[in-house]
């Protein structure tokens, strides 16, 4: 019997909208209220999941997130190896993921039997939801937290405080996204020096070398435009494609490389700066954000990665039984072995649903009642509608452009050069997009999200946290960014 969630309904809710679907999200959902306080011995105790259509929106409570924020800094407190704990659990949970992952490589699942693969998509579920068994702690961190250190800067650093939190957000680590980038900056630094100018597969075959390369570089990256929508298996084309933009766009690669090598400096600057305002309130907060990045980062590398193996491996359960791979991310483990007569319910499901995930299990709601339970939950999400929208700045700098709302995956291509990409968050299937923008605009998100990291490296002004962005903005809208000021005016609608 599923449990009501009216009750839940009262609770005060953190919305974190995205392309999402069940079955890629069965890993992050579980780890919350199973993995992680089996593994840290706290965790969330409800999450609440909406879908429509492939987009989704990820509810956290409030009092969860607070709860998770109070033990996080009291074992910090009381222990100031605490965050390295954190680290290398996260380390060891990671590994322990990938190395399932790489045997699973050799399993051709074409041969195998349909009670083989129901067997083994349940073992994957569990090994995704590992990966987050640590990482979960994220969010009661930078969504209770990242204000505050904010308001710190402005307070401490007065005129100052906008350099001052750049540097205080500046990862120690490079993200796996600056990595893959210098990685093909170099790339793309051989070809100029070879005198190529716009290539094709053809071409660059000629010079062996740079090709090898290319190819070392898709079988590293292969998977990085995943997303809790779909997985997608880049192609060697498909890289040479971004280096042909790269050099399009005459970007200047030498300093791309320079400044990647420049993270090494960020924690002497942030040391300067934290000796400086002599805070012990906001040293604490950075040294535990600095932590948080590195955990996001990984977590969201090998999330990334294994999404590529759940959903291939669901995709070949689902031709077996004549059901598409859309309406296969929708199914729950313990439904597998029942896939051929599910069809119509998976339908239902992704046209509207309510996915409820408690320790002792998934229930799923559709129909009038997962229409009454998302009506009721967006009251929560109301809005002024207004010349003006505020959010926080994640990569500083001014743009006038027209809008284009991207809210799913497929959405994504008519994005044009020039444009103002506004998005509820942007993930790694946003990155083309995201580098025709001449800003971006999201929903979601902190100081160490997916859009503030990408447009800090594309340098391009972005705003995010305005909750409100994809609801008030529509196509073809004039807007200017302020992202100095975290300030999105509109100008023509």
């Amino acid at each position: 019997m599923k449990p009501d969630i009216k009750p839940l309904l009262k609770k005060k809710w953190y919305f974190q909208g995205f392309n999402g679907t069940p079955a890629l999200l069965y890993g992050p959902t579980r780890s919350a209220v199973s993995d992680m306080p089996k593994t840290l011995g706290y965790g969330y105790k409800v999450i609440i999941e909406t879908f429509e259509e492939d987009k989704c929106y990820f509810l956290y409570a409030w009092d969860d997130l607070y709860a998770i924020l109070d033990e996080l800094l009291s074992r910090y407190r009381k222990d100031k190896d605490y965050l390295r704990f954190l680290l290398d659990k996260d380390e060891e949970v990671c590994n322990e993921v990938l190395t399932f992952l790489k045997r699973t490589d050799s399993v051709d699942l074409a041969k195998k039997s349909n009670e083989e693969l129901y067997e083994l998509y349940p073992q994957l579920d569990r090994m995704y939801g590992k990966i987050l068994s640590v990482s979960h702690i994220i969010e009661g961190f930078t969504l209770t937290s990242e204000d505050k250190i904010r308001q710190k800067a402005d307070q401490l650093a007065k005129e100052n405080s906008d350099e001052v939190l750049k540097i205080l957000a500046a990862p120690l680590w490079p993200s796996f996204l600056s990595a893959e980038h210098n990685e093909l900056y170099k790339i793309v630094l051989e070809i100029k020096k070879s005198g190529l100018g716009k290539m094709d597969t053809a071409s660059l075959k000629k010079y062996p070398s740079v090709y090898k390369k290319l190819e070392q570089h898709q079988k590293k990256y292969f998977w990085k435009a995943n997303s809790y929508a779909s997985a997608k298996v880049l192609k060697v084309e498909d890289f040479i494609e971004e280096i042909n933009g790269i050099i399009r766009k005459g970007i200047d690669v030498e300093q791309k490389i320079m400044e990647f090598e420049d993270i090494k400096t960020h924690k002497e600057k942030k040391e300067k700066v934290l000796k400086r305002l002599n805070n012990a309130e906001l040293s604490e907060l950075i040294a535990v954000h600095d932590v948080m990045f590195r955990l996001h980062d990984h977590r969201k590398e090998v999330t990334t990665i294994t999404l590529t193996y759940v959903d291939r491996l669901l995709t070949e359960i689902g031709k077996r039984h004549n059901v598409a791979p859309e309406l296969m991310r929708y199914i729950r483990p313990e439904e597998i072995s029942e896939t051929a007569s599910m069809k119509e319910e998976l339908q239902s499901r992704r046209h509207k649903s309510v996915f409820l995930t408690l320790p002792e299990g998934i229930y799923v709601y559709t129909g009038k009642e997962a229409e009454m339970y998302i009506s009721e939950l967006s009251k929560q999400r109301t809005f002024q509608e207004g010349h003006v929208i505020k959010g926080n700045c994640a990569s500083k700098g001014k743009a006038i452009g027209i809008v284009k709302v991207c809210r799913g995956e497929k959405e994504i291509s008519k994005m044009k050069e020039g444009e103002i990409l506004v998005a509820c968050m942007t993930q790694p299937e946003f990155v083309p997009a995201m580098k025709k923008a001449i800003a971006v605009i999201t929903d979601e998100g902190g100081l160490t999200c997916h859009a503030a990291i990408v447009s800090r490296e594309l340098g391009i002004p972005c705003v995010i946290g305005t909750r409100i962005a994809t609801q008030v903005l529509k196509d073809g809208m004039k807007v200017e960014v302020d992202a100095d000021k975290g300030m999105v005016r509109i100008l023509e609608k």
